[in-house]
C-alpha cells in the first residue's frame, strides 16, 4: 500500500484538522477536484513513476497542496531539518511540533487518514533557504533519508514545499502534512 502525502499550510490545529475531518459538516480543507483525484489515479496507473513525483495542486478551497508519495513527516523530514538548522536528532524528534497528531482529535478515530503538524523550525528554516542551496540540500537529504538517485526528485520536492514555507510565514500559517494511508 502506498502512502500518500499532501502537505498544506493554514491558520491553526483546528482548521488544519478539517483536512481529516469528514464528518464535521463543514466542507474538508483538502478538496481536490473529482478530476483532479481521477487525474492522480490515471497518471498511477499508467506511469507510477511520473505520478511518485511531487505534485502542486491547489483544492477548491483554494488551500496550495504539496503533495508526495514518498516524504513521511515523522521520519524524512527529521533529516531535512537536521540538514538545514543543525538541531540534534533528539532536539527535533522532542519538538512538541514534529509530527504532533493534529486531525482527528483522539487516536481512536483514524480511520485511514491524519493530519500531522510539521515544525515551526522547519518551516522557517525553508522559507529563508536560498534558491541556489536547493540542489545541494536535496542531495545531502538524499544521501542522509533515501539514496544518491533521489535527489532530483527531493530538489523538485524542495522546491515546491519551501515555496509552500515562504507563503505560510508571509501569512502567519503553519505547515502541516496530511497523510493517508
Amino acid at each position: 500500500m502506498s502512502v500518500l502525502t499532501d502537505y498544506f499550510a493554514a491558520a491553526s490545529d483546528e482548521v488544519a484538522a478539517t483536512a481529516a475531518d469528514a464528518d464535521a459538516g463543514q466542507p474538508r480543507l483538502l478538496d481536490l477536484t473529482p478530476e483532479d483525484v481521477a487525474a492522480g489515479k490515471a497518471l498511477y496507473r499508467t506511469s507510477p513513476d511520473e505520478a511518485a513525483r511531487p505534485r502542486v495542486q491547489v483544492t477548491q478551497s483554494g488551500t496550495l497542496v504539496v503533495q508526495s508519495r514518498r516524504i513521511d513527516p515523522a521520519i524524512a523530514l527529521v533529516g531535512l531539518e537536521r540538514i538545514l538548522t543543525d538541531r540534534a536528532y533528539a532536539e527535533v524528534r522532542t519538538d512538541p511540533r514534529q509530527s504532533a497528531l493534529i486531525g482527528p482529535a483522539r487516536e481512536e478515530e483514524i480511520d485511514g487518514d491524519v493530519v500531522l503538524s510539521v515544525t515551526d523550525t522547519l518551516r522557517d528554516a525553508l522559507a529563508s533557504l536560498e534558491t541556489a542551496a536547493l540542489p545541494e540540500v536535496a542531495r545531502q537529504w538524499a544521501k542522509a533519508e533515501f539514496d544518491a538517485a533521489a535527489a532530483d526528485s527531493l530538489a523538485a520536492f524542495l522546491v515546491a514545499l519551501t515555496d509552500l514555507a515562504r507563503r505560510a510565514v508571509s501569512a502567519g500559517n503553519r505547515l502541516y502534512c496530511h497523510v493517508t494511508f
